[in-house]
């Protein structure tokens, strides 16, 4: 046979990319797995908590289980005596806290005497105590679609009631090794023989990649045979690699056999080691011949097969690095301990931006969250806001750089935002960071952001979020990117047993408060001042919760009885709702920030359908203007 002339010598990235758009149309399929098995599968769709994290109010720390009224008038002046049984229990770490106990004393607070123990001190309610769902609510999403399963996000998994989920079918890669010379490894080996390792090379990329490998017997240098093969392999598998055979010598049959059963597309890239590279298709299956060198077959592999793999399953390359970042927030620690800090990351103008996640031993969640961790060493107080640090990458770098940073006020629809936009693009990404409307704002002040998400409400003229940007953002040309309306109230009990329908009615019940800053607790503030209600009447007040789906839930387990949050959190945990306002929900951006790449991809989102389908099944929102750009 004729020697092979290669086609058109290709530039890699232009070869590569134009066999990757030929096989874009090619869907993955899903499976559904035990999640124990799930290591390294890639999620096929968002995955929701059944359970909440703790599933139970658990103690904190060692000491005494109270009821917390009973401690209000201890003082230095006027200690309190608590008995046993009647005002405490003794508990441990991880113990359930069961009514009529709703708060902890560290055993180091107490004073032992002989009738119990001596308080000078009094306490709060949840004081000491993990509440129901204080590191996840059930329906909260534990992980997006497409993600790649860790160690701890099985924990999480299983501890959310995930036993089995849905993961992307593992590609099969059919692997022929071929040559006449070629022995396997367990083969004596003669003059003129070559022990064939590639093929197990690639076994195990194949798996270190996400694939499922299946290595046929190595082919003699048979063109009939080959192509026999290479029909049984297409039938059998997503991709086929023909290794060897590739180049342009007289028995070199791999550009042969795809060409006589399918098309090549490319045959010689202009790279070194590694040009004999056959880029192909047989029966609508992509086939690649690698090179016979192995040092070529590995560079090859990577260039070529890697890509492939990794948009067969709708998933990026991760690499792991060292970066440094800006800080949002200053981190106090001990100095007893190195202490391993959590964080978002995104690139916001020519800076990496590092935002610290919760801080909490038992906040799994947060490295389920996490891009990266900073390290703050033993003897030092930590880092101020804004100062750099060096971050431990989770996550890969072209990821960060291509994340959206938003950060503000909470709701369930930023979740969905971002499934939607990894959906759509595959190239971007958002970390949203709930700290609050006024934080929020503050955050993107100081170019730590991309967009704020707000609801603040201006007490002087009513409006919403407009009065509040102007006077904040006085130099600089801001936009507001409209969002949603929605329902703002009282979240209760299924069935209201407890009659509250006003605010009024709150000053006899345990309420749960957002925080500070917040958009809901500026919201409440205004309300009870129009209603002439101090927030010192309302027990609980005090009582702070990040997030709406935090507060649902409280109210649900029986740790508060009412609580200020929006309708889907209500309806998502089957409570009842009584609607105090509708709030406008809008995002906050600088004015060049419109032409961002991620920023277009943002405002598809919000006005697609597929969003707000989603949107009417939370319930709670309307969304007229939705998308609408106002220039401030």
């Amino acid at each position: 046979m004729k020697r092979n002339l290669y086609l058109n010598i290709q530039n890699r990235v232009e070869a590569c990319q134009n066999f990757l758009d030929h096989f874009q149309h090619l869907q993955p399929q899903y499976e559904i797995i035990d999640t124990i098995n799930s290591l390294n599968r890639i999620t096929y769709e968002a995955i929701d908590a059944k359970l909440s994290v703790p599933s139970y109010n658990s103690c904190a720390m060692d000491g005494i289980a109270v009821i917390s009224s009973h401690t209000i008038l201890a003082s230095e002046n006027h200690p309190v005596v608590l008995h046993p049984q009647t005002d405490y229990v003794e508990v441990d770490t991880g113990d359930m806290i069961q009514d009529p106990y709703d708060a902890v004393i560290m055993a180091e607070d107490l004073i032992e005497t002989d009738d119990g123990y001596k308080i000078i001190a009094p306490t709060h309610p949840f004081a000491h105590v993990r509440a129901i769902g204080e590191d996840i609510v059930t329906k909260e999403m534990v992980l997006p679609s497409h993600h790649k399963i860790r160690s701890i996000d099985i924990a999480v998994l299983l501890s959310t009631g995930n036993s089995q989920i849905k993961v992307i079918k593992k590609p099969t890669v059919a692997i022929l090794p071929t040559g006449d010379e070629m022995v396997d490894y367990h083969e004596e080996i003669k003059d003129g023989r070559i022990m064939e390792t590639n093929s197990w090379m690639f076994v195990n990329l194949i798996q270190e990649h996400g694939g499922e490998a299946v290595r046929y017997p190595i082919l003699r240098d048979d063109l009939e045979l080959i192509k026999r093969t290479l029909l049984k392999a297409v039938q059998e598998s997503d991709l086929v690699i023909i290794n060897a055979g590739s180049s342009a010598g007289r028995d070199d049959y791999t550009i042969h056999a795809i060409s006589q059963l399918g098309k090549v597309f490319t045959h010689g890239v202009s790279i070194k080691p590694g040009k004999p590279v056959i880029l192909g298709e047989v029966k609508g299956k992509p086939v690649i011949g690698l090179p016979g060198y192995p040092l070529s077959s590995y560079f090859t592999f990577d260039a070529f097969v890697v890509p492939l793999l990794k948009q067969m399953q709708q998933q990026k390359s991760n690499e792991e690095n060292i970066i440094t970042a800006k800080i949002t927030k200053t981190l106090m620690s001990s100095f007893k301990y190195e202490e391993y800090v959590r964080v978002k990351l995104g690139k916001v103008n020519d800076e990496i931006i590092a935002a610290p996640l919760q801080r909490g031993a038992a906040a799994t969640m947060s490295l389920v969250q996490a891009d990266g961790f900073c390290v703050i060493p033993e003897n030092s107080e930590g880092v101020n806001a804004h100062d750099l640090i060096k971050v431990h990458l989770l996550t890969d770098l072209n990821q960060i750089e291509n994340t959206f940073v938003m950060i503000g006020s909470h709701d369930l629809l930023l979740d969905v935002i971002n499934d939607q936009i990894k959906e759509n693009s595959q190239n971007f990404y958002v970390s949203s960071t709930h700290v609050g409307s006024l934080s929020g704002l503050i955050a993107l002040r100081k170019h730590e952001s991309h967009c704020a998400s707000t609801h603040l409400l201006d007490e002087k003229t009513g409006l919403y979020n407009t009065p509040i940007i102007k006077e904040m953002f006085t130099d600089e040309k801001m936009v507001l990117i409209k969002g949603v309306r929605r329902r703002q109230g009282l979240i209760v009990r299924k069935g209201n047993p407890d009659h509250i329908y006003t605010l009024k009615d709150c000053v006899h019940h345990r309420f749960i408060n957002r925080q500070k800053g917040s958009g809901t607790r500026v919201l409440l503030d205004y309300q009870l001042k129009c209603q002439g209600i101090s927030g010192e009447q309302i027990p609980g007040y005090d009582h702070e919760a990040t997030t709406h789906m935090a507060v649902a839930v409280a109210v649900a387990k029986k740790n508060a009885d009412v609580g200020m949050g929006i309708y889907s959190c209500a309806k998502a945990l089957d409570l009842d709702f009584i609607d105090i306002a509708y709030e406008e929900y809008d995002f906050v951006t600088y004015e060049n920030y419109l032409n961002l790449p991620f920023m277009k991809s943002f405002l598809e989102v919000l006005k697609s359908e597929k969003f707000h389908r989603k949107l009417d099944e939370l319930g709670g929102y309307t969304y007229e203007e939705i998308g609408e750009i106002y220039h401030l």
